[in-house]
């Protein structure tokens, strides 16, 4: 019985930061020397897909200020001197709040309008940090390496998507509350 206990807790301590440290592994993929064309330069937005993905079913899991060390850290290793700290951290808040502000529209829908969401969450996150990037630094940033890490991450989405939805937990707004009683799937309550 007591192993029992010790497991039980090992799994929540799983499942609590687990979340974490997928986004952590995305975040130091961006810097991945990968020897195939043009791919390492689309790599920055898939912290953003991770983000997503953990925000539909278990957002508080990431937290806000969790999301804000990943940004800034995401920015630090990409970023070159004068490049702005700080807009990844804000893009991530703001994907995972367009995320659970919108999760009835997202949660238990088919795939097809799940990617749309994420397209144009993408899109938004893409356009804020090229357009601050752009302001910040007070120059003309070319704007097709950006879409081009839109364009790739839009491909890859249908790819990681199902990994990370096999990897989080089952979407809490089709799991029954306590509250609601006890009945199974497929019974019906008089």
């Amino acid at each position: 019985m007591r192993a029992d206990g010790f497991i039980a807790r090992l799994d929540d301590l799983g499942r609590l930061v687990l979340p974490g440290l997928i986004l952590l592994f995305f975040v130091i993929l961006t810097l991945a020397p990968l020897r195939v064309p043009y791919l390492s330069d689309t790599l920055p937005l898939l912290p953003a897909l991770v983000v997503f993905q953990f925000s539909l079913a278990t957002p508080e899991r990431l937290p806000g200020p969790f999301l804000l060390a990943m940004g800034v850290l995401l920015d630090l290793l990409l970023g070159g001197p004068g490049a702005p700290v700080g807009i990844s951290a804000l893009g991530f808040v703001l994907i995972r709040a367009a995320v659970v502000a919108n999760r009835r529209y997202l949660v238990g829908v088919p795939f097809l309008f799940q990617w749309i969401g994420f397209c144009l969450l993408e899109w938004l996150f893409m356009v804020l940090v090229w357009g601050f990037t752009a302001l910040w630094t007070w120059t003309a940033i070319d704007p097709v390496p950006a879409m081009m890490q839109y364009a790739v991450v839009i491909v890859i989405y249908p790819l990681l998507a199902p990994i990370l939805a096999r990897v989080r937990p089952r979407d809490p707004l089709n799991v029954p509350e306590p509250a609601r009683g006890t009945a199974r799937p497929g019974e019906t309550s008089a």
